[in-house]
């Protein structure tokens, strides 16, 4: 382990006074929680810290921010993490090993030692937990190895207390761009996202879009049920959200129309990647109350042009996914053919 130097109260205090600084200057979410998480560190005095978001809806619990660790993400009900978020309380864990709630597989795979572990409860403004901060290796004024205390935990509150803020102010900004049923962003949401992640993309990199639409969807309603219709919805948008990377973002369009925004990628890699979902979507069984559903969908597929704007942009995409409607469904279109002079055309 690399020791940290041990600061002086003079030295906390200066430090407390910077990252003060930044905070209010910043205003990316992540670059917010990484400062955060390195004051809290700061302040405790320990060799590696991070921060932990509780996902309800998924019942998984993730790093949003993580200093000398990986990102990770596990199940809610597992680990130290998972006890102090379920439980509400704060943990003071100086021998781990001996803690069976304690996962050394870590360790073992690293080759990092942990000698002892201080895990709080992060909670909004109700009082609800929403997230964890946890301190890793407590480390005495002499550099040598330290125990986590109480006053410890005093010290760390006023990281876990801005954490929890800037945290429940993202999520409350998020829920207006957020579709209740799917759980993807709405049309807002892709604007913003545009605007954040391909609107700054410099001129020569690639970013594509997929416009797809679930084939016959009055259908399934008309057939089995606007219940039915909704998990159908849900089962796609789930499908979408677990293929796409980090930086790309998935959108309900509206209705059973569904966008994907994809940077750093081209025509042809887009391309391949909607055949993907093309098929995998086409294979699903979707069971809804003891009844299978099988669905497909049509796709269309551009290369986006940064000088048109996003509604240009989608305009483009939705000519594609219409053609590939009118062609007989269930197809990815990315190119729609010149009509030959006898009218007739050729799918792509």
């Amino acid at each position: 382990m690399d020791q940290q130097k041990y600061l002086s109260s003079d030295e906390l205090l200066e430090k407390i006074f910077y990252y003060m600084s930044r905070l209010f200057e910043e205003k990316e979410l992540s670059t917010t929680l990484f400062l955060l998480t390195d004051l809290g560190k700061t302040l405790v005095n320990s060799d590696r810290a991070s921060f932990w978001f509780w996902d309800r809806r998924k019942h998984v619990i993730w790093t949003l921010a993580a200093l000398g660790i990986d990102t990770i993400s596990i199940p809610e009900d597992s680990g130290l993490v998972g006890a102090s978020m379920q439980g509400n309380e704060v943990l003071i864990i100086n021998q781990p090993y001996n803690d069976p709630r304690f996962n050394p597989e870590v360790d073992k795979s690293s080759g990092y030692l942990t000698k002892s572990i201080l895990t709080m409860p992060v909670t909004n403004s109700d009082g609800k937990v929403i997230g964890a901060y946890q301190a890793v290796n407590k480390i005495n004024t002499d550099g040598s190895d330290g125990e986590f205390t109480d006053e410890d935990v005093k010290r760390l509150s006023l990281a876990t207390a801005f954490c929890g803020r800037s945290l429940e102010s993202y999520m409350l900004y998020n829920e207006a761009m957020e579709d209740p049923l799917t759980g993807l962003k709405n049309r807002r949401g892709l604007h913003a996202h545009y605007e954040r992640r391909i609107a700054t993309l410099r001129i020569f990199e690639k970013a594509s879009i997929i416009m797809c639409d679930i084939d016959h969807f009055k259908h399934v309603n008309d057939t089995y049920g606007h219940n039915a219709g909704d998990e159908v919805l849900k089962h796609v948008a789930n499908t979408l959200s677990s293929s796409i990377r980090i930086d790309d973002g998935a959108f309900r369009w509206g209705g059973e129309e569904f966008i994907l925004l994809l940077p750093h990628r081209g025509i042809e890699e887009t391309t391949e990647f909607a055949e993907e979902l093309r098929k995998s979507i086409e294979s699903d069984v979707i069971t809804f109350e003891g009844t299978d559903i099988k669905i497909t969908m049509s796709f269309g597929v551009s290369e986006i042009n940064p000088e048109l704007t996003t509604e240009e942009n989608v305009e483009a995409v939705d000519a594609k996914l219409y053609y590939a409607k009118e062609h007989g469904r269930n197809r990815v279109v990315n190119e729609i053919p010149e009509e030959d002079p006898n009218g007739s055309s050729e799918n792509t």
